[in-house]
């Protein structure tokens, strides 16, 4: 199935065990792909004020699925070694304040209404 996000196509598929045929991302792995992406711009935003080089950073995410549905994303920041201790303790504070991170573990509400 393919979703327009102003003017630009991404493509999702449905699992393989659900009918899909698993040539393209589930819509949850686009999710864990969001939450990656977000935590990366969110500490480039920071690290940019700051004139840290983030080179060698990397942010991976784990989901773990309760049937079809995520029961909870570890997101893995790769800090380079570089940094140090406190640098390190601020880096993994700003990663957990992406929006995406904030959409998944806070309270905003889905409203689903007919067009």
């Amino acid at each position: 199935m393919e979703v327009e996000i102003e003017g630009r196509r991404m493509t999702f598929d449905l699992g393989e065990s659900t009918g899909g045929t698993g040539a393209a991302p589930t819509s949850t792995e686009g999710v864990s792909a969001s939450l990656a992406a977000c935590t990366v711009g969110t500490l480039r935003v920071y690290a940019d004020r700051k004139g840290w080089d983030l080179e060698g950073l990397t942010v991976s995410v784990d989901t773990e699925y309760d049937g079809p549905v995520p029961s909870f994303f570890d997101v893995t920041v790769g800090i380079p070694e570089r940094f140090d201790q406190e640098q390190a303790a601020r880096l993994m504070y700003i990663a957990a304040k992406c929006p995406v991170h904030k959409i998944l573990a806070g309270t905003t509400d889905v409203r689903v209404k007919k067009a």
